[in-house]
């Protein structure tokens, strides 16, 4: 009887440091922000943050994410704030996606302008 308390015990502590063990793995995945941004931002601006001639036809104002220049100009925390609140004709995306979620595509988008630069 001893033995089989002790073996229970011991499952006990084993599923307890398990689960506090996988926790914070959890907690500390990051969303992919390039994948969250081919999910919902591709369609717009472009695969590559170029858009279309012809989302750019529809949407003059539409700026290139690949443009080293413009977004050097833009902090990630200022796409964040356009991401979530939208501006002019793009619409928010607080009510899909998540802050984290926001936080990941803007550090995304700040990276496509290095992408373009190593492109042939």
């Amino acid at each position: 009887m001893r033995l089989q308390s002790r073996r229970r015990g011991v499952l006990v502590v084993g599923a307890f440091l398990a689960v506090v063990l996988a926790v914070p793995r959890l907690e500390a995945q990051e969303p992919d922000g390039a994948a969250l941004y081919k999910q919902n931002c591709r369609s717009c601006h472009g695969a590559l943050g170029v858009p279309s001639q012809r989302m750019v036809t529809l949407y003059p104002k539409l700026k290139s994410l690949a443009d080293s220049a413009y977004l050097a100009t833009l902090s990630t925390d200022s796409i964040a704030v356009v991401t979530r609140d939208g501006v002019g004709d793009m619409k928010p995306y607080a009510d899909k996606l998540s802050a984290s979620e926001i936080a990941a595509v803007a550090r995304f988008v700040k990276t496509l302008a290095d992408s373009a630069a190593r492109r042939p």
